[in-house]
């Protein structure tokens, strides 16, 4: 068998290989997150002192329980944002010394960026003890400032991931399983006269925890 022979079998299975990935791999998690994904917001929206949105869940999802079967228990949050470089608290109608809601699905999770100490900050609840509710925060820092930046924030049983630009950069497990507020509760979207005072598009709410593969596809 010459080299050029060689060549073209070895081109050939490379191709039968990408062809049986992309059917048996990456299509089928494609496919889930297509069925299943809740835009939020599409268009480019300033979260201005003024700004805030509520969205009843029960008006997105057409089934009885927030939870789609067999793809686990958990959601996911995914938006592009900007946050602009913005100094002193004069520009700020509350103290930019504090956290300012961005997210927020009843009391867990509740997603939140702190101005002054310019980090992100995802809150959760667990129960730990049968009596009272005990609460997480996953945290940060260094958020970039002045540039679009794709977050994905994945709550999974006990775990909280985050992804900034499709790459993992905090992980955090709870004792116990996360409390997610149920089908009842409103998506509320940032603070009237307590803003962040940066941008977000492409919002959605995916209902059930996605996989590294599948978060490379949104």
């Amino acid at each position: 068998m010459n080299s050029t022979m060689l060549y073209i079998i070895i081109m050939i299975v490379l191709v039968i290989l990408a062809i049986l990935i992309y059917y048996y791999y990456w299509k089928p998690n494609s496919s889930n997150v297509n069925t299943y994904k809740i835009p939020l917001i599409t268009d480019e929206i300033v979260f201005s002192e003024d700004y805030n949105n509520i969205l009843t869940v029960e008006t997105l999802i057409t089934r009885d329980t927030l939870y789609v079967p067999k793809l686990g228990y958990g959601l996911t949050f995914s938006w592009e944002m900007y946050i602009p470089s913005i100094g002193g608290n004069d520009k700020w109608h509350t103290n930019f010394n504090h956290l300012k809601p961005i997210i927020a699905m009843g009391d867990s999770p509740l997603i939140s960026y702190h101005p002054k100490k310019n980090y992100l900050s995802i809150s959760v609840k667990y129960r730990n003890n049968p009596f009272y509710a005990q609460f997480a925060e996953v945290k940060f820092n260094d958020i970039k400032l002045q540039t679009w930046t794709k977050y994905v924030i994945v709550i999974e049983n006990r775990n909280i991931r985050l992804y900034i630009n499709g790459v993992l950069v905090s992980t955090k497990i709870l004792p116990s399983v996360i409390v997610i507020s149920d089908i009842k509760s409103d998506i509320v979207l940032g603070s009237l006269n307590d803003n962040f005072l940066g941008k977000i598009r492409n919002l959605s709410l995916i209902p059930y925890p996605l996989s590294f593969d599948e978060i490379q596809t949104i």
